[in-house]
């Protein structure tokens, strides 16, 4: 069946472009590419199209293109730098297209964020740049980190997470050339965005016949950053259903205010504590394979749709799956040429599709975009879980291997002493995993601001040459700025600091990369970092518990005028208030925080130059080291700076008291949600269901907060075991075994805070079962005693005398009548109302009005403080960062050419 011709207006170069010109051939159209430069595009080599040049830049060139096509229906574009052209195109030949003015907003992304600010969606703070001046100005005005990308690029192309001003117009300067070898385009203006913390979803929308269809939501994986390399989707993204839909509305909404009418969209937001944020709108078909997921998923193809869409043919949305779909992508780890490539098991029946995405014999370079991945694979499953696993497992098979000469100069230091040895296979893959930038990331953040710290301190002080620093300075900081993508999937079979170094000594070569090591050794530098990341682990907890704090005070007030028995041995013993309950919680984590920060004084003597434990003959300045990475003081002794392990311990230990405190309170939660206490309740949102059972409402988050603290009691125990027998040297048991619990310790805490801080924030309290509880006024027994023994009456004879009449109280009564016959007895001396006496209860720190205001004052005056010295310390370590960065930019700007 012959449906006419279909035009493509140039293409993407992977994936849905091939995909959609041999999908318009099956559906019986005439399929043409017309095209600049047909070399672009190798998959033509398998006639998907019949190929015209012209030059696509060229509204009239293309329309005269097209007005030569026999029975055209359709004008389309797969590239997100030619949907404007296609459009435009397709509305002069009379055709169905976007309103090519919207588009053309959409793709300058700096015009898409004015217009979104002014229909008030949400959006980072964003500012324009065209010259390096431009960034300065942004940036004193601006938080830091930052994101520097291309206004019209797409791909994640010169797409760069930034944390400093250098790296900010260092990635600035290279974004206005990204596209270039790409698209022959030039990008003059780069947009320098506030970074948004958060997990990261897409919407997939069509629009048609003046309503928007959202063909479902999917979570984002990225790659490591500094890039924002998508490695992954899963749909449908977990969401519960009605968030689902405020996110398809919202999504829906900001493709609205764009003016986008017809056709697909592509929307990514950010998913913040304060809501979703909009990070931008792309007016095309979803890239990355997306929809062929979609269309595994959905049981309906939706390249078909789209294509029958822009053929005139109109739109059907698809019918909801139960079906569930993830993609996984694998990245090269390094450039060079693919010596071998290739998956080493066939697909599961989940996997519907897997691909390579290059090919052996080809030169790949590391691009920090979309042009570093090197094979994909779709699972389609019941369950989104069971999905991603199975394209995990697919794209966990694959095999790569580059050629043997960039093997060798990218895993040996010449000319060191360690590249005589060669571990073992076996032991290699026990004790010396291959580096993934996910896990060993952080660590090389730390060894490259040492690294930096030291070059300093050695070039100052005459040691080596400031040549020779300014070049290895240059080199560490392209690593930084790559996200060290270089080292991924490394073998470290003598640690990760040589792995780091061999790459230095590839880029550097051996001769100027071992100057690097001049009077330090592994040992002084392990106990550096260890410190570091210890110091980073302890900030960043204290911040966290802040969070769970505010969320505590910002419950408090309201929760202080309930009443709700206060509990002794699980049995009521007066009345009391949930925000009385919830001030004790807030000062038990005020004092396990202020031991963070008393941890965080601490660390003041910074280990190198301690070399392996007896210094160095070198003069060197370890005073100007350790200042240049937030340390007041070099250590005193050498021995000690590299054998000593006694802050990790005190680190581990704190965090052990945080999980043991936050698992008592998830134990007094967790009771409370009985329907035998049923004093709060725990939203769904925060609960799950039963297998089995359809009654039942679990919350399963109070579990993981108990189950948290085993973990990090068993972290501190493993840590202390192997310090315990260590010797006072460094060791492995000590440096290793002693502090890589840390991060374990570190991930399991701060889940348990996160979720404690969703609880406090989202429970309810249940007024009328609070109430209840206390109705038959028991509770109110001991004020009673206490105001006879205020009259005189000894209080153990006015104990006596009231635990005679509440034993004699009937049980078969109601709670009003057991209460009624306390009264006719104590009527003088009984409370009238519960809020009188829980109100009595003002001495000695108790939850009546008065005590619970004075607390009040107290933990928010308390909290400023923390909040405070939290700020203050983290100003500190930027400060010593900016004096270290600039320094590195003094000596790289001094010796521009070395």
């Amino acid at each position: 069946m012959n449906r006419g011709s279909f035009l493509f207006v140039e293409s993407n170069t992977t994936g849905t472009g091939e995909l959609l010109m041999k999908r318009a051939r099956l559906l019986g159209f005439e399929t043409y590419l017309v095209t600049r430069n047909p070399a672009r595009y190798r998959f033509l080599e398998d006639s998907v199209a019949q190929v015209i040049e012209a030059e696509t830049r060229s509204l009239d060139e293309l329309v005269g293109v097209a007005a030569k096509l026999r029975g055209l229906a359709g004008i389309y574009s797969s590239s997100d730098y030619f949907v404007e052209a296609a459009s435009s195109a397709a509305t002069k030949m009379g055709l169905p297209a976007a309103n090519w003015k919207a588009i053309a907003t959409c793709r300058n992304k700096w015009k898409q964020a004015a217009e979104l600010q002014r229909q008030s969606i949400p959006i980072p703070e964003t500012g324009l740049a065209t010259s390096v001046s431009d960034v300065e100005n942004i940036l004193a005005q601006a938080t830091l980190p930052v994101v520097v990308k291309p206004v019209s690029g797409s791909g994640s192309s010169g797409v760069r997470l930034c944390d400093s001003a250098t790296a900010a117009i260092k990635a600035f300067e290279s974004a206005r050339g990204a596209l270039l070898d790409q698209v022959d385009l030039p990008s003059p203006d780069i947009l320098i965005q506030q970074y948004v913390k958060g997990k990261e979803y897409s919407a997939e929308i069509i629009a048609y016949d003046g309503r928007l269809h959202c063909l479902g939501i999917l979570a984002k994986h990225k790659g490591p950053p500094p890039c924002f390399v998508e490695v992954g989707h899963d749909f449908p993204a977990p969401l519960r259903e009605p968030s689902s839909k405020a996110l398809a509305s919202f999504a829906a909404g900001a493709v609205s205010a764009l003016g986008l009418e017809f056709g697909p969209a592509h929307v990514e937001f950010v998913i913040t504590e304060s809501g979703p944020i909009i990070i931008e709108v792309n007016p095309r078909l979803a890239g990355g394979m997306i929809p062929v997921m979609l269309s595994h998923a959905l049981g309906t193809s939706i390249l078909d749709m789209v294509i029958r869409l822009y053929a005139g043919e109109g739109f059907s949305p698809p019918r909801a799956s139960a079906r569930a779909g993830a993609i996984r992508f694998r990245l090269a780890h390094t450039s060079g040429k693919i010596k071998r490539l290739g998956f080493s098991q066939n697909p599961e029946p989940t996997v519907p599709e897997a691909g390579l995405l290059k090919s052996e014999g080809e030169d790949v370079q590391i691009s920090g975009d979309f042009r570093d991945r090197v094979a994909y694979a779709i699972g389609v499953a019941d369950e989104v879980n069971a999905a991603a696993g199975a394209a995990q497992r697919m794209i966990d098979s694959l095999v790569i291997d580059f050629d043997a000469a960039g093997e060798t100069a990218n895993t040996q230091v010449a000319g060191s002493s360690e590249g005589g040895w060669n571990l073992h296979p076996e032991a290699m893959k026990l004790l010396a995993p291959a580096i993934e930038i996910s896990r060993d990331g952080r660590l090389l953040q730390h060894q490259a601001a040492i690294d930096e710290a030291h070059l300093v301190m050695l070039a100052d002080q005459g040691l080596i040459s400031q040549v020779v620093a300014a070049n290895l300075l240059k080199h560490i900081l392209d690593l930084q700025e790559e996200g060290f993508q270089s080292l991924e999937g490394r073998d470290a079979p003598r640690g990760l600091y040589l792995a780091y170094e061999a790459e230095l000594a590839a880029r550097a070569g051996p001769e100027l990369a071992g100057w690097l090591h001049l009077s330090r050794s592994r040992n002084d530098l392990n106990a550096t970092i260890s410190l570091l990341a210890l110091r980073e682990a302890a900030w960043s907890m204290s911040q966290e518990m802040g969070i769970l704090q505010d969320a505590i005070l910002q419950r408090v007030e309201e929760a202080s005028r309930l009443v709700t028995p206060l509990y002794s041995q699980y049995q009521i013993a007066l009345p009391g208030s949930p925000g009385h309950w919830l001030l004790s919680v807030f000062f038990a984590l005020g004092r396990e925080r202020q031991r963070l920060h008393c941890l965080l004084e601490d660390i003041r003597n910074c280990p190198m130059g301690a070399g392996a434990g007896g210094g160095t003959s070198m003069p060197i300045d370890p005073l100007k080291t350790a200042k240049l990475l937030g340390f007041e003081l070099p250590t005193f002794n050498s021995l000690d700076g590299v054998a000593s392990r006694d802050h990790d311990l005190q680190g581990l230990s704190i965090f052990a008291g945080v999980s043991i405190l936050l698992s008592r309170v998830a134990q007094d939660l967790q009771v409370w949600t009985t329907r035998e206490f049923a004093l709060i309740d725990i939203p769904r949102i925060l609960a799950g269901g039963s297998s089995m059972l359809p009654q039942k409402k679990n919350p399963f988050l109070l579990e993981h907060i108990k189950g948290s603290a085993s973990t990090v009691i068993g972290a501190y125990v493993s840590a202390a075991t192997a310090t315990c027998k260590a010797p006072f040297s460094n060791s492995i048991e000590a440096s290793n075994y002693g502090c890589s619990p840390l991060r374990l310790s570190e991930e399991a805490v701060k889940r348990a805070v996160i979720l404690t801080s969703l609880i406090v924030k989202y429970m309810s309290f249940n007024i009328r079962s609070m109430r209840e509880h206390l109705e038959d006024g028991s509770s109110m027994t001991a004020i009673a005693a206490e105001r006879m023994a205020s009259r005189g009456i000894p209080f153990r004879e006015a104990h006596t005398q009231i635990g005679e009449i509440a034993q004699r109280l009937s049980q078969d009564s109601c709670a009003t009548q057991r209460r009624s016959e306390l009264a006719s007895h104590l009527a003088d001396v009984l409370p009238s109302s519960l809020e009188e006496c829980r109100d009595a209860l003002r001495f000695g720190g108790g939850p009546g009005k008065r005590s619970t205001d004075d607390q009040i004052t107290v933990a928010k005056t308390l909290f400023g403080d923390l909040q405070h010295k939290c700020e203050d310390i983290r100003e500190r370590w930027a400060d010593a960062e900016m004096r270290r960065k600039q320094r590195v930019k003094e000596l790289i700007d001094r010796h521009p050419l070395a």
